[in-house]
């Protein structure tokens, strides 16, 4: 899984994924951003995940929503939640690669560690 971190014009740190990963691009720029409290509650799930004293997290965002669980974590966009249409034309799909991204959960640990340091301006 490749990233960037950069801060945009106005200095607002914003996190870049590579396709299909586009949905954590969002969730660490808009839903997480600096909010030291919600990277530690983050962290705090994870090492409670690795222990085994729990079997899942949850963390409900204004537009995404995040689930960690001891292998792997989703962030998936409230948008697939809506109904859309009953009926479609016959071969139809629909594109939902922004709004759902995975991966294992050391991985997301090591993004989020870096995440946290660039925030932090380390």
């Amino acid at each position: 899984m490749n990233y960037q971190f950069i801060r945009n014009l106005r200095g607002i740190p914003e996190a870049q994924f590579e396709m299909g990963h586009e949905a954590f691009s969002r969730w660490f720029s808009e839903e997480l951003g600096t909010n030291k409290d919600k990277i530690m509650e983050i962290f705090s799930a994870i090492d409670s995940l690795e222990k085994r004293q729990i079997k899942e997290y949850r963390s409900t965002g204004l537009e995404f929503d995040l689930q960690m669980d001891f292998d792997e974590v989703e962030v998936r966009s409230k948008d697939l939640d809506m109904q859309g249409p009953d009926e479609l034309p016959e071969g139809t799909e629909l594109y939902d690669q922004e709004s759902v991204s995975g991966c294992g959960l050391e991985d997301f640990k090591q993004v989020l560690n870096s995440w946290c340091d660039f925030v932090s301006g380390k």
